[in-house]
């Protein structure tokens, strides 16, 4: 068995291996250029008081709203022109990719613990594997 800082250990290996991956370095590049470029932190500021601007209109009043309409719009409008930046775009993608090795990872490594909980389980003969044989 393993003690917690194995564990900790196991973790930052597994962690490490996934930074290493070329979709990683491309996340970690777009994330950058995200951070240093003027026009998408604008768009991004935008999209930012849009949705502040939206929560204060659900919260008094919701689509009964006298300003509903028009902060719906605004909201529409400024999540389509930060999502349709090319660097975002980019930016989404990894990130999905890379939630999508999280997930196969996770999957496995459930899939493997199961294995081995039924395997030790059929050893005994029982199949509960709480016998003492």
């Amino acid at each position: 068995m393993l003690n917690n800082s194995e564990y900790i250990e196991l973790c930052e290996a597994i962690g490490d291996e996934i930074l290493s991956l070329p979709i990683c370095q491309t996340y970690k590049k777009l994330q950058h250029e995200i951070n240093n470029n003027l026009e998408i932190l604008q768009l991004i500021n935008e999209f930012e008081k849009a949705k502040v601007s939206y929560a204060d209109v659900e919260r008094y009043g919701g689509k009964y709203h006298p300003d509903y309409k028009d902060v719906s719009e605004r909201l529409i409008e400024a999540k389509s022109n930060l999502f349709q930046n090319p660097s975002i775009k980019a930016f989404k993608a990894c990130e999905k990719e890379i939630q999508s090795i999280l997930d196969e990872i996770a999957k496995h490594i459930s899939q493997t613990i199961e294995f081995k909980i039924e395997k030790k389980n059929k050893a005994c003969g029982c199949g509960s594997g709480n016998c003492s044989r």
